[in-house]
């Protein structure tokens, strides 16, 4: 699975004092490296890494053979592992990519950048309004919807297929029209491969979440349609 947190970048920096600044850079116990991105002339590639511990590294990667792993590396002298996290400037929508959920690792990689950079990253949310519009333009299939306070529950969750033309999911869109929190849906984009994946928008978070059981991995040209897309939703209103 995929995960990114979405950062809005204000003021806009130039390309190269971006790079400039970001690249090679050691700060607060992170590397940084930055250089004009391959994939596209408006973006700047940010890698990031991070030493971890080993156990909390090789538990989230495995379960059960996570113990007899940390024993053979620390057996051998290995207490820490290194960690990378990718991190994606757009300068034509003015956003800051970071390849990781919300945590405090994301938040430190991004209170770093925003220091070295001297901007200001905001969260981009989204509201119940931005996600009918997705899911009504941007959407081939609306597989999930998660609504806030209904029927006495902080939160309801609508699973199906195409739950756009679902009786329940319109009740809740009519009645409760500011409700809508967090979508999956099938996107309209073009796909390297040809092959369909569901993508979740939590409009809370920022976050975006590609799965479709097979690859981890999703290329950088689909990942930058998504985003494109959410970017250009939430500047429906200002974020």
């Amino acid at each position: 699975m995929t995960t990114i947190t979405l950062f809005k970048i204000e003021p806009l920096p130039n390309k190269g004092g971006l790079v400039n600044r970001l690249n090679n850079v050691k700060k607060k116990g992170f590397w940084l490296k930055a250089k004009e991105s391959k994939y596209n002339e408006n973006e700047v590639e940010i890698d990031v890494w991070y030493e971890e511990d080993v156990e909390i590294g090789l538990r989230r990667a495995f379960s059960e053979e996570a113990y007899e792993m940390v024993d053979y590396f620390r057996n051998n002298g290995k207490e820490k592992i290194i960690r990378k996290v990718y991190c994606f400037v757009n300068l034509e929508l003015g956003t800051l990519e970071i390849y990781r959920g919300i945590d405090a690792i994301t938040y430190k990689i991004k209170e770093i950048i925003e220091k070295l950079l001297e901007v200001n990253l905001t969260s981009v949310s989204l509201d119940s309004g931005h996600l009918m519009h997705i899911v009504t333009k941007y959407s081939s299939e609306l597989k999930q919807a998660m609504f806030k306070h209904i029927h006495g529950l902080w939160y309801h969750i609508i699973r199906g297929r195409h739950l756009e033309n679902n009786g329940k999911y319109k009740d809740f869109i009519v009645t409760k029209p500011d409700s809508l929190r967090c979508v999956s849906i099938i996107p309209k984009i073009k796909y390297l491969n040809g092959s369909e994946y569901s993508v979740t928008i939590n409009g809370d978070k920022g976050t975006i979440k590609m799965w479709d059981g097979m690859f981890k991995w999703k290329p950088r040209l689909e990942v930058r349609q998504i985003v494109s897309i959410v970017a250009n939703v939430a500047k429906l209103s200002p974020f």
